[in-house]
């Protein structure tokens, strides 16, 4: 009876969790802010107890410690018993220039959609950052990326200091950076994902690609991304109907083909 009880409770708990993102409210005209974002958060991980779990890390140049969503469909939420499980680690970092808010959008819908369908990957754990620079993300205006269409208000690229955080990741001289490092070295992600958008350019394609050069990996990843990865990518976008381009130098761009 209790078991009953309780699975009913869980069904109501995700059913009432129907919440669109800003962006789907406002027909893709606007982007989350940073609150409402973090509360949207909350409110999966509250919903979907088992699943999902909402970390804080440090604190920032704003005052503001960085958030850690974790998707775990087997409910383990350590990195140490996720790495003896032989699970992979899927990091998402976004906002990093605020003023690119489509990572923040879209890991928000994913989060959602993957939880509310039962879609959660069996040897994947997927741990998304919300909102890396929070300061810019409130240094929000319709007016600092001119070439840019849309949306209607956005966060600004530097943060609290006027750090561009994209340059700060090994100097560390933002808060930011420092909490960020204790997430990345605390999960361990096999692999990376840092969003971010073209800052108004038209581009043919609707995504683009930025991978590593093979020549700064280890022979045994250079050859899983180069032969594997990276044309599956490929592949499965195209089949999805937003094929890819590769954005990056021309060096790359020649390694990538060889």
């Amino acid at each position: 009876m209790k078991k009953l009880l309780l699975l009913s409770l869980m069904a109501i708990s995700m059913a009432s969790f129907a919440q669109q993102t800003p962006f789907e409210r406002s027909n893709k005209k606007e982007t989350t802010t940073y609150a409402e974002a973090i509360a949207f958060y909350e409110g999966l991980a509250k919903a979907f107890p088992q699943q999902a779990k909402l970390f804080t890390y440090g604190s920032t140049d704003f005052g503001k410690p960085l958030h850690l969503l974790v998707l775990s469909k087997k409910g383990i939420f350590d990195p140490s018993a996720l790495r003896k499980s032989n699970k992979r680690i899927f990091l998402v970092n976004n906002g990093i220039h605020p003023g690119e808010p489509e990572g923040i959008d879209a890991s928000m819908m994913l989060s959602r959609d993957l939880l509310k369908g039962n879609k959660l990957p069996e040897d994947v754990v997927i741990c998304i950052i919300p909102v890396y620079n929070i300061d810019g993300s409130h240094n929000r205006s319709g007016t600092s990326r001119a070439n840019q269409n849309g949306p209607v208000a956005y966060g600004f690229r530097g943060n609290s200091k006027n750090y561009d955080l994209n340059r700060d990741f090994i100097k560390t001289d933002s808060k930011n950076s420092q909490a960020f490092q204790q997430i990345f070295n605390t999960w361990q992600p096999e692999i990376f994902v840092d969003t971010h958008t073209s800052n108004g350019a038209d581009y043919q394609y609707t995504m683009t690609l930025i991978p590593t050069q093979k020549d700064k990996l280890n022979p045994i990843l250079s050859s899983y991304l180069t032969k594997t990865m990276v044309p599956d990518l490929y592949s499965q976008m195209k089949g999805k109907g937003y094929e890819l381009i590769l954005m990056s130098t021309l060096s790359t761009k020649r390694q990538m083909l060889e």
